[in-house]
């Protein structure tokens, strides 16, 4: 009868071991648990892309350290987006920077119950919210569309040489870092849209002229607004930071432009837009305007190089002055639908009390101003009408001393030939929606707002490969690869058998 074995280890030596290994394993968890923690405080980012890495901006970085309270941001993207990438690998950077700045990715394709609760949350009602960035921070909100957080361009497709549109650059620092210091400001800011003269009604969700969206905007910016009637005893009130006469189309009693005339003088902020329907008459808003060296044309400007529908009566502008409002607009562009001339006077005093008057946004040098208008609102050119860069935008200051609030006796106009391009059907075509809010932030002094923060260029990569070579890289994707695990996995088993 055979023995029965000895045991391979002695009961000492299994609890040796056990030992080992147990303090093996919590050796492993001490020691991740430590670099864990150090690492969320003495964190360091290395980007190995072609593109280098994300570093963020002195003003960016000076912004985020200001904030001291929980800011919520949500990336409500659909996570195939090109710039759903790019916009939260910022974000993360962002919270790098303050772990108070809180980042909730919604992918409204995917999460339907939460995309839902979110639209609840913040009014996402319109078909156009969805692909945008919301900043929320003590029930203060901003939100940054898709739209705004690229560069475009459209020469080949302007050109007829293709009809693809590229990114060029992407914005998101700017319009991130402008969001999250519109959240932290506690001012409360209140406009006034001028009603009674069939102005664009903000309450109206009508295409051309409802200025619903255009209210959004104000409301994205932390700005409430109100209706205002001019035609009794009331005045302008007190609390009114921004006073906006958009396309008016009837006169107005002298009574009412005295009260505008008397407000601006005061050191009001006026945000006015004409359009072709009231060009071959006078509002009485005009005279005002001409006090303050501006010159509204009784006209209507045609560009048709850069024309987009058939009739050549809209343009795509791409020109625009030195001034700080549109200096973050550089290499984007205005649509805009039958505009007018807006000019500085050129025979206006120029002393250091007199307005200052810039010239912000133009034409093409083929744009041609029709001062020929037939009552029933057609053209007739004629040989002597103006051709160059026309002006159809202007900024007005006087007495503007920098971090000086409209209380402080400075005036600041803004004056469009255009209403349209910011009613409902157009604010959302090319920049008009930037342009908005830049208008609005600069009329109420947020300069801190208007950021000249460069935009990140965005490389596109691209590998062209013949149909032989297309053929070879499919063989070895779909042979090659997996035949080669094959035959390993066969020399091993063969080797293990012998």
């Amino acid at each position: 009868m055979m023995s029965e074995p000895p045991p391979s280890f002695s009961r000492a030596r299994k609890w040796n071991i056990t030992l080992n290994t147990a303090l093996l394993v919590l050796s492993v968890v001490a020691l991740l648990t430590m670099m864990n923690y150090l690492a969320a405080r003495h964190h360091s980012r290395f980007d190995w892309s072609g593109t280098g890495g994300i570093e963020l901006s002195p003003l960016t970085q000076k912004v985020l350290a200001s904030v001291t309270n929980e800011l919520r941001v949500t990336l409500y993207f659909d996570r195939e987006d090109p710039l759903f990438k790019l916009s939260l690998g910022l974000l993360k950077a962002y919270s790098g920077a303050n772990p108070r700045i809180v980042i909730e990715v919604i992918d409204y394709t995917r999460d339907t119950s939460i995309a839902l609760a979110a639209k609840k949350k913040y009014n996402l009602v319109d078909k156009n919210d969805r692909d945008l960035v919301i900043f929320d921070c003590q029930d203060r909100t901003k939100f940054v569309y898709q739209g705004e957080l690229s560069d475009l361009d459209m020469n080949e497709m302007l050109a007829g040489r293709s009809s693809e549109i590229k990114r060029v650059a992407f914005k998101g620092e700017m319009m991130f870092t402008s969001a999250i210091l519109s959240v932290l400001t506690p001012r409360q800011l209140k406009a006034y849209f001028l009603q009674g003269h069939d102005e664009h009604d903000p309450a109206s969700d009508d295409g051309l002229m409802g200025y619903s969206k255009f209210a959004g905007v104000l409301r994205e910016n932390g700005v409430k607004f109100e209706s205002l009637q001019l035609e009794g005893a009331a005045e302008i009130p007190s609390d009114c930071n921004l006073l906006i006469v958009a396309g008016p189309l009837q006169g107005m009693l002298p009574l009412v432009v005295a009260k505008i005339d008397r407000y601006l003088k005061q050191g009001g902020r006026l945000f006015a837009l004409f359009n072709f329907n009231s060009g071959t008459r006078d509002t009485g808003l005009e005279r005002t305007l001409a006090e303050w060296g501006v010159v509204v044309g009784r006209n209507r400007v045609l560009d048709e190089e850069f024309a987009v529908s058939p009739d050549k009566q809209d343009m795509v502008v791409s020109t625009f002055g030195a001034h700080r409002m549109v200096r973050p607009l550089v290499r984007s562009r205005l649509y805009l639908l039958r505009p007018r001339t807006i000019s500085r006077d050129k025979s206006s005093a120029r002393g250091a009390d007199a307005p200052q008057v810039e010239e912000i946004v133009f034409t093409s040098p083929g744009g041609r101003a029709i001062e020929n208008i037939r009552s029933d609102g057609s053209l007739s050119p004629s040989s002597d009408d103006p051709i160059g860069l026309m002006p159809l935008i202007v900024a007005v200051e006087r007495g503007g001393v920098p971090g000086v609030s409209a209380e402080r006796g400075a005036t600041r106009i803004v004056v469009a030939g255009d209403s349209i391009f910011l009613a409902n059907d157009t604010i959302d075509k090319a920049a008009n929606h930037e342009f908005a809010s830049h208008a609005v932030n600069w009329l109420l002094d947020r300069v801190e707002l208007l950021i000249g923060i460069p935009p990140r260029p965005m490389k596109e990569y691209k590998v062209i490969l013949s149909r032989a070579q297309m053929i070879s890289v499919q063989w070895i994707l779909l042979a090659g690869m997996p035949g080669g695990a094959l035959l390993l996995g066969g020399l091993v088993w063969l080797r293990r058998r012998r």
